[in-house]
């Protein structure tokens, strides 16, 4: 049987914990490819940033952990400061508008817990 992903049947799948929510990100207007479709116009860069911060006590242990190679514990909190900036930028599009060939970055300073999540693409129209 095969479903289809909808952000419907993934919230039904996660709830009571993280999962799926954290890595996929449904969107038909947002892509890391170039654009394919000649109905779109190029009309400039889109870009966002979103930051978050990692508790220092929480990044202390990660060090610690990782040091004998076991997973760390900050992944949830850059997993969940990289869907904002995808909602932020999904927040800055018009209905005839996309964004293609999306690149995200992420900015640590290792002076603070705080870190960046930029992401920026080609902003496209509708002709």
């Amino acid at each position: 049987m095969d479903r289809k992903l909808t952000k419907k049947n993934i919230s039904r799948n996660l709830k009571g914990g993280s999962g799926k929510a954290d890595y996929i990100y449904l969107s038909q207007t947002i892509s890391t490819q170039l654009n394919t479709d000649m109905s779109y116009k190029e009309i400039g860069i889109a870009h966002v940033t979103e930051s978050g911060a990692v508790n220092a006590l929480k990044g202390f242990a990660t060090g610690v952990v990782n040091i004998f190679g076991a997973k760390g514990f900050d992944n949830s909190v850059y997993d969940r400061t990289r869907n904002k900036a995808l909602e932020k930028l999904m927040d800055q599009l018009n209905p005839n508008q996309k964004v293609c060939n999306l690149r995200m970055d992420v900015e640590n300073n290792p002076a603070s817990s705080l870190f960046f999540i930029h992401l920026y693409g080609t902003l496209l129209q509708k002709k």
